[in-house]
């Protein structure tokens, strides 16, 4: 069994990823049904939708596709990690709603596009502690300078279940693991002393 934990569907008729004007190698239709075909090739038998940072109104819309595709025959898509903004105060709502809605896993911020000091905000990390203990995961989704700033958000929230987007895009092409190996270490050693 193949399990792709971090699937890209874009539908550019029904969805508005305003990113992906400035992408244009990436800027295309990416459909289920295609992806079907190839992971079939390949032996992928279940998979999860990572959110594709649509326009944050369509979040919800975004997640109802994912439901419908997964309603389909034969369907291998078991859920979805949905775009959030823990930056607002309604979050606490959008995860309430969220909990009881079967096709949402996780959720994901993309924080590689923003600025430090949101994920360093009160109200992101109070709003990331709420999914303590629900089974709901955050995907960390940061480059190899923000990992210090997300070893502090996962030190802050010890009962949230955390996954790091990409091993954290370390530099291979330089051998510059240091971001990546001190991350580890923070959370090795608090994983050790059980902080």
């Amino acid at each position: 069994m193949l399990f792709d934990t971090h699937l890209h569907l874009i539908y550019p008729d029904r969805l508005d990823y305003p990113w992906l004007k400035s992408v244009p190698a990436l800027n295309a239709p990416s459909t289920f049904n295609s992806y079907s075909v190839k992971a079939k090739r390949l032996g992928i038998t279940e998979c999860l939708h990572m959110e594709v940072d649509v326009d944050p109104k369509q979040i919800d819309l975004e997640n109802e596709l994912i439901t419908e595709l997964m309603k389909e025959p034969a369907s291998i898509l078991r859920g979805a990690i949905s775009a959030a903004r823990p930056e607002n105060p309604e979050f606490s709502q959008f995860l309430e709603i969220a909990q009881h809605n079967t096709t949402i896993k996780g959720f994901r911020r993309v924080l590689h596009t923003q600025n430090d000091a949101l994920s360093q905000s009160k109200i992101f990390r109070d709003n990331i502690k709420l999914l303590s203990n629900t089974g709901l995961t955050f995907d960390l989704c940061v480059l190899p300078h923000q990992l210090s700033t997300a070893a502090q958000l996962v030190d802050y929230c010890p009962q949230v279940i955390f996954i790091l987007n990409h091993c954290g895009v370390p530099d291979i092409k330089n051998g510059n693991f240091s971001p990546w190996n001190d991350f580890i270490s923070a959370l090795a050693k608090r994983r050790s002393c059980n902080c």
